[in-house]
């Protein structure tokens, strides 16, 4: 009896260690948070794993979910540096080569295949996950989400070309730009504020788009000691010690933002460390409802894919948490909430909703904006923000949405076609239908709109890609509808016109107006909308167009031509704004003289020039068109059909001759010429019997009668030549006999 007694309490000691222990071990924290450099994938028939890496609990999910089958491969992952306490995979992505993506959300079971089983034993700087063989391709990228067993906390998202196996070793994709968005650049979509958009993107390139320059930014520390204390927006500013003591704050706040929405106050704080900013703070302040421009429609509107959205707890409180993927840099997880309140009120109300309408009003709002590439950045943030608002009075949630089941992840136009947009929709529900609810904004002058609503299929629990025909509207509202509730909401724009005055200058007319029938023809991008502005009191003014929605860089580097037609008064320069080029002087453009009467016009986009810069254009990052007018008078500017092209179009007016005297003559003579456009022009003289160039110079006209004086070398030999002066607009030629 004694033995039995003594072996219970000893099983129960070994029993209380191994449950102490395993706790222990599960306590212990990861100890590499970035992305493995390397895997190798095999695709053997692998066994189950049944001894796990040490942090790894018995109780966690983790473990609860190892595989037992076989027919399973496996991903060695490598570290740079030994590692002991390995991350955990907590969701996986698939890239097709068609560019197809879809999502596993959860693990699945040894019944259906579950994902990737925890990690084994660590092996130097080396991992190895096992996978159900069945689940993945062996073609395509795959992105893993690694995240702490410890807290379940997302740590970073990683990108890999999937292979066929045979230890294949692979480098990770997409590593150039280590971090995430900065504030400066937050706070805005096309919610009715296309021209403010186009407006501050314009402004910042004619400012000299210069990269952000934390050197020249205020350090938060500084910030912080001349801050009014208080209930300012100022107080929630997140402190750099709680996202770690390597990390550094800088103020970049959007302060434009006061004059073109709803925000009273802007702040925002970019955080680096090792010269990489990793982590960011957004806020505003407003009356009456929260603010109006959402990190998740504004980052899709500039080109950004939503990976996943979940519901994380940060203490008491209910979020929503998004992740992005952007157009460059880190994978961002994010999260917003806003803040009300009341006069006369120490109570505040949290509310996490991801549609605006889903908010309450209160008489005040603090709107609160995070992201990060690392979730326990994130959630440091996060915490803290709460901590000081609590200390200034009770603080309850009383909105808490959950997550949208059907979302779109991606929303792009057409490379080819801008009138198309091709949307991609996740669906997390067993509906196999939707509605999409489409207010179009016809043009910028007008506040006139469409309504469509289109039904479509979905597939259920995976993901449905579609096209919507927009034509050459200006912008369009897209609301995802599920039985008639919406889930969804973004914006697509097709780049905004918008003009600039110098101070002085009057507006007299400015018009933009849809095409009647446009056609795309193939090889040729269109600048959608046609232009009809005027203006008077400064030498010159400016109509722009961004090139895509969010002034997103489009890649036009396939393209040989400009093409349009245009009349007015003076003359016009046409600058290619590109995002790689600083100074606004140094952009690529064209000068010629405008005629009263409509021409048709076709640049070679080799004709552009730069001033600093002495390579050819490369359109692989144009943001802006803009046509600059320059009079003594009044200035007018109507340009219609502009379109990228590979065709020259037009043809060359008829040879004209240039009158010549005297002719013949010694040394020097005059030559007379009518030119019907102006602008440059080359001036090229030939030997009549071989063709040869002897001379040639680029001289300036005007429409209208032009007269310059040519005077030949005492080395040139007697006899007849040719001269021709010519653009891409027109050719005039003549002889000239030298005595």
């Amino acid at each position: 009896m004694v033995k039995k007694i003594l072996s219970l309490l000893r099983f129960l000691v070994i029993w209380t260690f191994l449950v102490c222990f395993s706790h222990y071990v599960f306590s212990q924290e990861v100890d590499n948070k970035r992305c493995p450099q390397i895997y190798k994938r095999n695709n053997g028939n692998g066994q189950q794993v049944t001894v796990f890496a040490s942090n790894i609990s018995p109780a966690s999910i983790y473990y609860l979910s190892a595989l037992s089958k076989f027919s399973q491969g496996n991903f060695t992952f490598g570290w740079g540096e030994s590692i002991l306490f390995p991350p955990v995979v907590t969701k996986y992505w698939i890239t097709t080569t068609a560019g197809d993506k879809y999502l596993d959300w959860a693990f699945g079971n040894n019944s259906t295949g579950s994902p990737f089983n925890p990690p084994g034993i660590p092996s130097g700087n080396e991992v190895q996950y096992t996978f159900y063989n069945n689940n993945l391709p062996t073609a395509g990228l795959i992105t893993i989400e690694f995240s702490d067993p410890q807290d379940g906390l997302p740590l970073c998202t990683c990108t890999y070309a999937l292979t066929s196996g045979t230890s294949t070793e692979v480098s990770i994709v997409n590593q150039d730009n280590l971090r995430v968005s900065s504030g400066s650049d937050g706070g805005l979509e096309s919610k009715s504020l296309g021209t403010a958009v186009v407006n501050q993107v314009f402004e910042r390139f004619t400012d000299g788009n210069i990269p952000l320059d934390y050197r020249k930014k205020e350090n938060l520390q500084n910030f912080k000691k001349a801050k009014i204390n208080g209930m300012q927006l100022s107080a929630f500013i997140p402190d750099e010690q709680v996202l770690g003591s390597d990390y550094k704050g800088y103020i970049t706040s959007p302060s434009e933002l006061l004059d073109i929405t709803n925000a009273e106050e802007v702040i925002s704080v970019d955080y680096l460390t090792q010269g990489n900013n990793l982590a960011t703070f957004f806020a505003t302040k407003t009356s009456n409802k929260v603010y109006e421009h959402s990190k998740y429609v504004c980052d899709r509107l500039k080109g950004a894919e939503i990976l996943s959205i979940d519901s994380v707890q940060v203490g008491k409180f209910n979020l929503i948490r998004s992740l992005l993927k952007p157009e460059s840099g880190l994978n961002e997880y994010a999260v917003s909430f806003s803040v009300g309140m009341n006069a006369n009120s120490d109570e505040f109300h949290l509310q996490s909703a991801w549609l605006l309408e889903d908010y309450r009003t209160e008489e005040s709002f603090y709107n609160f904006q995070f992201w990060s590439a690392d979730g326990k950045l994130l959630q440091a943030m996060i915490e803290n923000v709460l901590s000081q608002l609590t200390s200034f009075g009770r603080l309850n949630q009383t909105v808490s949405k959950t997550n949208p089941a059907l979302f779109v992840s991606k929303t792009e136009r057409d490379l080819s076609d801008p009138s198309k947009v091709h949307l991609s929709i996740w669906n997390r529900t067993l509906q196999n239908s939707a509605k999409i609810q489409l207010t179009s904004k016809i043009n910028e002058n007008t506040e006139t709109t469409e309504l469509k609503t289109l039904e479509v299929s979905l597939n259920p629990l995976g993901s449905t890609n579609l096209t919507l025909d927009v034509q050459d509207f200006a912008e369009v509202a897209i609301d995802l509808l599920d039985q008639g509730n919406k889930t969804d909401y973004l914006y697509q724009s097709d780049g905004i016109w918008a003009h600039y005055l110098p101070e002085g200058g009057q507006l007299i007319r400015y018009q933009v107006q849809n095409a009647n029938n446009p056609e795309i023809k193939a090889g040729e991008y269109p600048i959608f909308r046609n232009v009809d502005f005027a203006a008077s009191g400064s030498e010159y003014a400016t109509v722009y167009k961004t090139i895509k929605g969010g002034a997103i860089p489009a890649d036009l580097s396939n393209y040989s031509y400009l093409n349009f037609n245009a009349s007015g008064v003076g003359k016009l320069t046409i600058r290619l704004v590109k995002a790689s080029v600083q100074n606004f002087d140094a952009h690529y453009s064209y000068t010629f003289d405008l005629q009263q009467e409509s021409k048709a016009y076709s640049i070679p986009l080799d004709h552009f020039s730069s001033k600093e810069l002495k390579e050819k254009v490369n359109l692989n990052d144009l943001v802006i068109l803009s046509f600059t007018g320059a009079s003594q008078r009044d200035i007018e500017i109507n340009l219609n059909n502009i379109r990228f092209s590979n065709e020259k179009e037009l043809t060359l007016s008829e040879n004209r001759e240039i009158k010549v005297f005297p002719n013949p003559f010694q040394e020097q003579t005059n030559i007379l010429f009518e030119s019907q456009f102006g602008g440059q022009m080359e001036l090229g003289i030939y030997q009549i019997d071989t063709g040869s160039l002897v001379e040639s110079h680029i001289i300036e006209t005007k429409a209208g009668q032009n007269q310059q004086q040519l005077e030949f070398g005492r080395g040139m030999k007697k006899g007849v030549y040719v001269i021709k002066i010519s653009s891409n607009l027109e050719f005039l030629t003549s002889k000239l006999l030298l005595q």
